[in-house]
This record gives structure tokens, C-alpha cells and sequence, in this order.
């Protein structure tokens, strides 16, 4: 009789022996693919999310003097040294990091005459601006042409004016197209236009007060990026903004090790479950094994069929564990990160936890298939 066909009909024999044993693979495997899969799919998910939380990287030249504040930091132009300038947006979306920069946002903050008042005005690229902070929220309708302005809450309730209104800046009459709502924050008090027209009403053409940079954090080198803008300009200081870096790495990574140590435990719980029952198998066995060496089984063919039953069982463990994984994680994903998260089958990964439940059963059946084959025949005789 072929070893093969011996181990088949000993698991038919046994179901609730290798139901026990192919949970205990499910439980391992199926931990790791849960775990796994959640946790890439909510870092892409977080990247995307990550990339909505605006600037991580802040531009402004080494010698700047400061009275003006916006985003942390403060401005003055006193000179030519204070300024970047418009060539500097090309020279950062050139850089050999380049690729991983989502956007580049210049800016242009200047004190103008508004209806009477000196008030902080701040020139933006306003389809950059809008990509940069995709939470502004504003009533009336998004600012597209040069005579176009953006005002702060505070702002327009001071100047009492709303979307449609003119508004005379430094002389010239502009149009109020929207109104943020309150942003608890600087930006309620400031008005923003177009790059273009700031710089000329301001008698600064081609200058800039900053450059804020948007990178994909959760994959992209910070400080690489930081080293290569500051290799291209180099009267510039390009700075990591600490704390926003630090937030979203540490959320990723805390849930990481977290998910981690779980698995981890859940595989061991696993693996001892196996070996457990695997064991208790060549027990229960001791008389069958007894008649296969009166039969004249050797011990290797004694371990083969052990190991058999155990590639077996680990197939159809890791067949089901990956299965039960994807569910799993489609499941708890979007829960444990508050956020719909998309996640997706891979077959990489299923043919490696099927490799992985393989390998988990047959070294957890290692110990009891040697123990079986070692087992002294005149010893297991004496149960026929």
C-alpha cells in the first residue's frame, strides 16, 4: 500500500484530528494574511489620506528678516536676499527626488492698502493652493481669473463683504468670488489672490516669501528631499516640518507593530494547536503504528506518512487561512482605521501563506513524526 493513500485514509478516518489541525494552520496563517493586508491597504490608504493634510516641507531664504506671519512662519522684504523667486517652483519640481513631491505651492505675502486698512495680502498659485488644502471650505465660487480673491472669515466680516462684492486693493478694483469659512486659524484674517497680481501690485515681480511643499510622507525620503532642495537653491533653507512628519509616521507605525505582535501571537497559538493535536495523534495511534512495523514499515516510511498528512492538512489550511484572512481584514480595516479602505486579493501573497502553512504544519508535525518512528516495535505490538 502506498504511504500517499495511508495518510488520506487515516485523515478520513480521524476528521476531527485534521478539522483541530487544519484550524490551528487557519488561525496562524489566516492572523498574518489579516493583519498583512489591513495594514498595507490602510498605508495606501493613509498616503492618500496624508496627502490631503497640506504642506510637509516649508521653502524661505537663508536671510530673511521677519514681520509677517503665515503657516508658522514670519516674512519681511527688506531686500533682494529676503526672496525666493518664481524659477525656484521649476528648480524644486526637478529635483532627483522629484517624483515623489505631490505639490509645490509659492506664495507671495505682502502688506497692501485694502479699502483704507494695511492688510496682509497672500499671492498663491490658487490651483496649487486648492490641491495643497483640499479641506478649505467656502462659500460662493472657486477663485480661477487674475481679479479673482479668496478672503478669511474674519476678513470679510471686518470689511463686511461677501462673494460678488468689488473690493479695491492698492487702487485697483478685484472681485470677492469666495469666503472661507472659519479655519481657526491665521488664514481667517488673510486675503488671497493671484501669484501674478500680488507681485505687481506689490512692485515685486518675480519674488516669493516661501515655497510650501507637499510630499507623500509615508513612503518618500523626507530628508533626501529636504538635502536635494537645498542643493538647488541654494540661498533657500528648505526644513522638514517636524511634527507633521513625525504625526503621520508614528500613526502608521504604532498600528504596524501593534498588528504585529498580535499576528504574532495568534500564530504561536496556532502552531501550538498543531502541535498539540499532532501529537495526541501518534498517541491515539500507537497501535496502527505498531502494525505497520510488523508489516515491515521502516521508520522513514512511518515519518513520511506523519509528514504527508501534515502537507496535506497544510495546503488546505493555508488554501482557507488566506481566505479567511482577505475576509478578515476587508472587515476589520475600514473599522480599526474609521476610513474605507479598499482591500484587494493578491495572489503573491496567497501562494506565500500557502507555502507558509506548509511549512507551519510539517514543523509542527516534525517532532511528533520522529517520535512515532522512533516508537520500539516489541512496545507498540503489545496494543494489537
Amino acid at each position: 500500500m502506498r504511504v500517499d493513500s495511508i495518510a488520506l485514509k487515516n485523515m478520513a478516518r480521524r476528521p476531527s484530528k485534521s478539522f483541530f489541525i487544519v484550524l490551528g494552520i487557519m488561525l496562524a496563517v489566516g492572523a498574518i494574511v489579516t493583519m498583512y493586508t489591513a495594514v498595507n491597504s490602510m498605508h495606501m490608504e493613509f498616503a492618500d489620506r496624508f496627502d490631503e493634510i497640506g504642506a510637509n516641507i516649508m521653502v524661505v531664504p537663508k536671510t530673511q528678516e521677519f514681520t509677517l506671519s503665515y503657516g508658522g512662519v514670519s516674512i519681511r522684504g527688506s531686500s533682494d536676499l529676503t526672496y525666493l523667486v518664481n524659477d525656484d517652483v521649476v528648480r524644486i519640481n526637478t529635483i532627483p527626488n522629484s517624483d515623489n513631491i505631490a505639490t509645490v505651492a509659492p506664495k507671495l505675502l505682502a502688506p497692501l492698502d485694502v479699502m483704507g486698512r494695511k492688510l496682509v495680502v497672500v499671492g498663491v498659485d490658487f490651483p496649487q493652493e486648492l490641491a495643497l488644502k483640499p479641506w478649505w471650505d467656502y462659500q460662493g465660487n472657486t477663485p480661477r481669473g487674475v481679479m479673482d480673491v479668496l478672503l478669511g472669515a474674519d476678513t470679510a466680516r471686518i470689511l463686511g463683504l461677501a462673494p460678488g462684492d468689488p473690493l479695491v486693493i492698492a487702487g485697483e478694483e478685484f472681485r470677492v468670488t469666495g469666503v472661507l469659512h472659519p479655519q481657526g486659524s491665521e488664514e481667517d484674517g488673510l486675503i488671497f489672490m493671484q501669484l501674478l497680481a500680488v507681485q505687481r501690485l506689490a512692485g515685486l515681480e518675480d519674488k516669493l516669501s516661501l515655497i510650501e511643499v507637499a510630499a507623500y510622507c509615508t513612503t518618500c525620503p523626507i530628508e533626501e528631499i529636504v538635502a536635494d532642495i537645498n542643493d538647488a537653491i541654494h540661498y533657500a533653507q528648505a526644513t522638514a516640518l517636524g511634527e507633521a512628519v513625525q504625526a503621520r509616521a508614528q500613526v502608521v507605525d504604532s498600528f504596524t507593530n501593534f498588528t504585529y505582535a498580535v499576528a504574532a501571537v495568534v500564530f504561536f497559538i496556532g502552531s501550538m494547536l498543531v502541535l498539540v493535536t499532532m501529537i495526541g495523534s501518534v498517541k491515539e495511534r500507537t497501535r496502527e503504528i505498531g502494525i505497520f512495523r510488523a508489516l515491515g514499515f521502516r521508520q522513514s516510511s512511518i515519518m513520511e506518512i506523519f509528514l504527508t498528512e501534515a502537507l496535506v492538512l497544510g495546503v488546505i489550511g493555508g488554501i482557507l487561512g488566506y481566505g479567511a484572512g482577505v475576509l478578515a481584514a476587508r472587515i476589520l480595516a475600514p473599522v480599526i482605521a474609521g476610513i474605507e479602505v479598499a482591500v484587494e486579493p493578491n495572489p503573491i501573497l496567497g501562494g506565500s501563506t500557502i507555502i507558509l502553512a506548509i511549512a507551519l504544519s510539517l514543523l509542527a508535525s516534525a517532532y511528533p513524526a520522529v517520535k512515532a518512528a522512533k516508537l520500539d516495535p516489541v512496545e507498540a505490538m503489545r496494543h494489537i
